[in-house]
């Protein structure tokens, strides 16, 4: 037995799913649109910070270098040797604080490989610093001991000079003369300590920032990927309104025709009298009352004919 059906609840259905398809396709697209724009915007922004923080430490990794250089150099010089030891140490101070900064990670910048990245390079930087600290220690005390015997030589010939002949030879000390270190002598001291700097740290971070500089050029690929997900996901949605269109195309139109067409047959049958064979039941709601209408009539056509057909 078939089921009532009712055009007008067919058509309201429909139309609801179409109106429901184009919502539900808009915030497809949306949503798509939106995730797309948030995962570049977030890429975009992790990379940038971190390559900020890391050409920042490249640089100054390229001044300590220099300072160190510098300072062997004028190793002899106490106050170009001073002035760069004091260069030296604030650039470490502000390294240092910068390799906490991010492995402290407080922008969420760096991802986890990064942070490990990071860690060696600190671990690089305090050796690079404690052996560079054992430096200015020794260039500090040889020169305080030659200032100290500069001092003695001074009192030595001082007294001398108040003697007279052979007691002032024999009154004059003699000293065995500490002398500073080379500059090659200063760098031996230092080259574990500024190669595992250079190879760790300065490398490092020319890696890292050149790994950081791809990824942010890859953002197109992203953009394409997520323009293409947008793209599958309306043709799918238009595929789904198509094939609501078609169903409706074919029963809206069917659940009118068809009771038409069987009540016109009916109805071309009793204008030619023929009235005995009964209307079918149409399951269409709005054409039950036309049916019924019809069955009655042709009841009282037949009961007429009936009437008319008995002899008087």
């Amino acid at each position: 037995m078939k089921k009532t059906t009712s055009i007008n609840r067919n058509l309201t259905v429909g139309l609801i799913a179409i109106i429901v398809f184009f919502i539900l396709q808009a915030a497809g697209v949306l949503t798509m649109g939106r995730y797309t724009e948030r995962e570049v915007v977030e890429v975009a922004r992790r990379n940038t910070v971190a390559q900020v923080d890391l050409a920042d430490l490249s640089t100054m990794a390229q001044q300590i270098r220099r300072y160190e250089k510098e300072y062997f150099i004028y190793v002899n010089n106490p106050e170009k040797r001073a002035q760069y030891q004091k260069e030296w140490t604030g650039t470490m101070e502000k390294i240092t604080a910068l390799l906490g900064r991010m492995r402290a990670n407080g922008s969420s910048a760096l991802s986890a490989d990064d942070l490990g990245r990071v860690g060696q390079w600190a671990a690089a930087s305090e050796f690079y610093a404690a052996e560079m600290t054992k430096v200015f220690a020794e260039v500090n005390a040889r020169a305080n001991k030659m200032q100290e015997e500069a001092a003695t030589v001074q009192a030595a010939e001082q007294q001398a000079a108040s003697t007279k002949g052979a007691k002032a030879k024999e009154a004059t000390p003699v000293l065995e003369g500490t002398r500073m270190l080379l500059p090659d002598e200063a760098n031996d001291l230092i080259k574990a300590g500024k190669d595992r700097f250079s190879a760790e740290l300065i490398k490092g971070v020319a890696t890292t920032f050149a790994q950081k500089s791809e990824a942010t050029l890859a953002l197109t690929t992203v953009t394409n990927e997520g323009f293409n997900k947008m793209i599958y996901g309306v043709m799918a949605s238009v595929l789904i309104g198509i094939g609501i269109g078609v169903y409706l195309l074919i029963s809206l139109p069917k659940s009118v025709t068809e009771p038409i067409r069987n009540l016109t047959t009916l109805v071309d049958a009793l204008s030619r009298g023929e009235s005995t064979k009964p209307v079918a039941s149409i399951k269409v709601l709005e054409f039950k009352n036309l049916s019924a209408a019809v069955e009655r009539m042709r009841i009282a056509q037949e009961l007429m004919l009936q009437r008319l057909q008995k002899p008087r």
